[in-house]
């Protein structure tokens, strides 16, 4: 398996990047979660990748964490997945919140994931219940702090039906002082900000 390409981004949008090394450029497709953590184009860049063959398609598939990765081969071993759906969850959730989602059986946050009705999200839990935990040796304390606040404000403002999008991209956009906020200020904080972006 081709564990990684490194070279120059020579191209990206939100499902594909394509990056130039020795003369090749390598298109691949990458959930947004990656493209989020992308260089602008021109700059260095460095992806772990995961070779997906199978009958009529070869494609290289890329990831700017372990983490990703680890979950994307995980979702793939589990019936009726498959590629697309695994980078719609990548594209959707932060690991940390599909860690708690897993983990607390809740389902109807998985299926907020296009593509993830509620027999595909029973299968999701019952079938990752047991191997979800080893996801976390590839996320540093910082990002599970961060992430375990990120996953409750993400679950109350779907709940209160804001754009998962929005609050993604909020959530994103956090400088040091945000991330020093309890929950309850750091949801008060994130609504504050969609509405002044939607005026």
């Amino acid at each position: 398996m081709i564990q990684y390409i490194s070279g120059t981004l020579t191209f990206k949008t939100p499902v594909l990047a394509i990056i130039e090394t020795m003369g090749i450029g390598w298109e691949l497709k990458i959930p947004i979660s990656t493209y989020e953590k992308l260089p602008t184009a021109g700059k260095p860049c460095k992806l772990l990748t995961y070779l997906h063959i199978s009958q009529d398609d070869i494609r290289i598939f890329g990831f700017a964490t372990e983490a990703e990765r680890e979950l994307f081969v995980m979702l793939n071993k589990i019936g009726g997945i498959g590629p697309k759906i695994a980078l719609s969850i990548l594209s959707t959730l932060s690991i940390p919140t599909f860690i708690k989602a897993v983990n607390s059986g809740e389902e109807g946050l998985l299926t907020k994931v296009p593509g993830i009705g509620k027999k595909s999200a029973q299968r999701l839990i019952v079938e990752l219940k047991d191997d979800v935990h080893k996801l976390l040796n590839h996320i540093d304390q910082k990002e599970l702090q961060i992430g375990d606040v990120s996953s409750e404000v993400e679950s109350a403002l779907l709940s209160l039906g804001f754009n998962l999008h929005q609050i993604r991209k909020e959530l994103a956009l956090m400088d040091e002082p945000m991330q020093k906020l309890n929950t309850e200020e750091l949801i008060k904080e994130i609504i504050k900000r969609i509405y002044q972006r939607n005026k």
